[in-house]
C-alpha cells in the first residue's frame, strides 16, 4: 500500500477521527491531541511483556511509530525473564520491571518491588499497552503517562484508558497493533510488512524446506509421527530439496524423534538451533517452513519466507496469525481437531506448486 501521507509536513494534526462504537477515546484524550502535531510528542512508551515470537510481530508497528512521531524517544517496558530476541534496534530505551526477583528466580517480586521499577520511568507523553495483562495495568496506573492507548477487552479497561481499540481475533495481530496509531490519523503500511531485519531471498541452487515440531506450549504440538509420515511424503514427491528438521533452544526441542528415521538419508538435514543473528536469513533462504503455533513461524514470516502453519486449538484464531499473503497459509478445519497428515501434506504440496510451479 502506497502510504501518500507526509507526516512532518507542517500543519498535520492529531485530531481522532472514528465512528461512534468503533473505539473509545475520552474526553481528556480529545483535549489533549486538539492542538497536538505528530511532532510535538517527545516521549513515548510500548508496554510488551511477551516472549520473542510477540516480539518479532511488533516490529513493523514500532517502525511505523518512529515514522509517525519522529521527534519521540521510545521506550520498550519488558519483563526480565522474556528479553530474548526484543527489538533493541528499533527503540530508544529499555525498560525493565521484574515478575520474578533477579537473584532468585523462584521468588516473585513483592508490588512495592514492582512500583520502585515503574515509577523509574520518565513522565510520557504517550503509552501503549501491548500486552493487557495485570501487570501492565499497574504500570499504566502508577506512571505519569498523559495518554493511555490499549484493547478495551473488558468494561474495567475505561478506567485504565484514554483511547481503546478494539482488537479483532480475525485479523494479523500486527494489524490491531497498528489500528491504535491509525485512529490518530496514521497512515500505516499494512501489506507488504516491513520487519527490518533481512533481506536474503530463497535459495534457488539448494532449495530447502524447514520442518520445526514445537510449538508455544506442549498441547499445541502437531504429533511427531505425524511430521515423520510427512517428510517421508515430501521426500517422495521432492527428492531434490534439502528437508531440514530444525532444533530449537531448548533440549525437548532436539526433535531426535523426527529426525532419527532418516538419520542415513542425505537429503534429511538435523540442523542445530541457530544464534538470533544468524536465523532470520537461515529461514528466508528457506522455500517453505512447516511449523505450528510458536515464534518461529512468527520469524519466519519476518524473514519473508513462506509459512505453512499447522493449528487447531479452540478459541485461537488462526486467523490472528494469518498475514493475507499467498506465501502464508494455515491449515486447520471447522472441527478444531489436528490435521491430517494428508492435509498438511496437500498444504504444502500446492504451496509449494503455486509459488515455484512444477
Amino acid at each position: 500500500m502506497y502510504n501518500c501521507s507526509n507526516y512532518n509536513e507542517k500543519g498535520i494534526s492529531l485530531k481522532l477521527n472514528f465512528r461512534r462504537g468503533s473505539a473509545f477515546a475520552s474526553k481528556k484524550a480529545h483535549e489533549y491531541l486538539a492542538d497536538k502535531k505528530p511532532e510535538d510528542i517527545q516521549n513515548i512508551t510500548v508496554i510488551r511483556h511477551a516472549a520473542i515470537g510477540d516480539f518479532v510481530v511488533m516490529r513493523p508497528f514500532l517502525l511505523e511509530l518512529r515514522k509517525f512521531f519522529p521527534k519521540a524517544t521510545i521506550t520498550l517496558s519488558v519483563t526480565r525473564c522474556y528479553m530474548y530476541g526484543m527489538p533493541e534496534d528499533l527503540v530508544d530505551a529499555i525498560h525493565i520491571v521484574d515478575k520474578q526477583d533477579p537473584k532468585n528466580p523462584k521468588k516473585k517480586t513483592s508490588f512495592l518491588q514492582r512500583l520502585k521499577q515503574i515509577q523509574e520511568l520518565p513522565p510520557q507523553d504517550m503509552m501503549f499497552d501491548l500486552t493487557d495483562s495485570a501487570l501492565s495495568l499497574m504500570l499504566l496506573f502508577f506512571s505519569k503517562t498523559e495518554l493511555k492507548i490499549g484493547y478495551p477487552y473488558r468494561w474495567i479497561r475505561s478506567l485504565f484508558y484514554d483511547i481503546a481499540v478494539p482488537r479483532s481475533d480475525f485479523v494479523l495481530e500486527t494489524q490491531s497493533m497498528m489500528h491504535q496509531i491509525n485512529i490518530m490519523g496514521a497512515n500505516t503500511q499494512h501489506y507488504p510488512l516491513n520487519y527490518a531485519l533481512t533481506t536474503q531471498k530463497r535459495d534457488e541452487k539448494e532449495p530447502y524446506i524447514i520442518y520445526f515440531g514445537g510449538a508455544s506450549v506442549p498441547q499445541r504440538c502437531w504429533e511427531k509421527e505425524r511430521f515423520v509420515k510427512l517428510i517421508e511424503k515430501m521426500l517422495l514427491r521432492y527428492p531434490k530439496y534439502k528437508h531440514v528438521v530444525l532444533k530449537g533452544i531448548k533440549e525437548e526441542e532436539h526433535f531426535n524423534e523426527i529426525y532419527l528415521p532418516f538419520a542415513h538419508n542425505p537429503q534429511v538435514i538435523h540442523q542445530d538451533a541457530l544464534p538470533i543473528e544468524d536465523i532470520y536469513d537461515y529461514l528466508a533462504q528457506s522455500s517453505l517452513v512447516v511449523v505450528g503455533d510458536t515464534g518461529i513461524r512468527n520469524m519466519a514470516i519476518a524473514a519473508n519466507a513462506p509459512t505453512l502453519g499447522i493449528m487447531w486449538v479452540l478459541n485461537i484464531s488462526p486467523m490472528r496469525y494469518l498475514p493475507k499473503t499467498q506465501q502464508h497459509q494455515v491449515v486447520f478445519n471447522s472441527e478444531f481437531t489436528q490435521p491430517s497428515v494428508d492435509e498438511v501434506y496437500e498444504g504444502a504440496t500446492h504451496m509449494l506448486e503455486v509459488l515455484y510451479g512444477n
